[in-house]
């Protein structure tokens, strides 16, 4: 008896990517997921925030290509209808089985104030994030 297939498994674009992070003598697991039909949206989380920019954690494979994106942060609503805003990536970097991404806030101090509550406000400082390629 052959046992069927399930959608999930045939999909060519995963929709959610898990993440390790270490955080003190801990490690902290996390899934992030895309919009459905949102085939070329990174999931990501947001771990890091300054004036006027993020850091990011992505998969490695496959790697951002773009400049220019829309990043939604995910605070507990539907993936696919947070806020958004214009980030532009200034440098990447392996960390551990990760990349981690350092953006430009387009918008600079105000709207990276706007994200630091929503950071703030969430366990351990982290937050699920989607990357649109603009």
């Amino acid at each position: 008896m052959t046992m069927p297939i399930k959608l999930s498994e045939k999909r060519v674009f995963p929709r959610s990517q898990f993440f390790l992070v270490k955080a003190g003598d801990e490690l902290l697991s996390y899934f992030s997921f895309r919009p459905e039909n949102a085939v070329e949206a990174t999931p990501a989380l947001v771990v890091d925030l300054s004036d006027g920019g993020v850091q990011v954690l992505t998969a490695n494979d496959p790697p951002l290509v773009k400049l220019v994106y829309r990043l939604e942060l995910v605070t507990g609503e539907r993936v696919g209808s947070g806020k958004q805003y214009e980030v532009h990536l200034i440098w990447s970097r392996p960390d551990g089985v990760n990349t981690r991404c350092g953006f430009a806030i387009e918008g600079g101090a105000a709207i990276a104030e706007e994200v630091g509550v929503l950071l703030a406000g969430s366990e351990r400082s982290i937050l699920r994030c989607v990357l649109y390629p603009n």
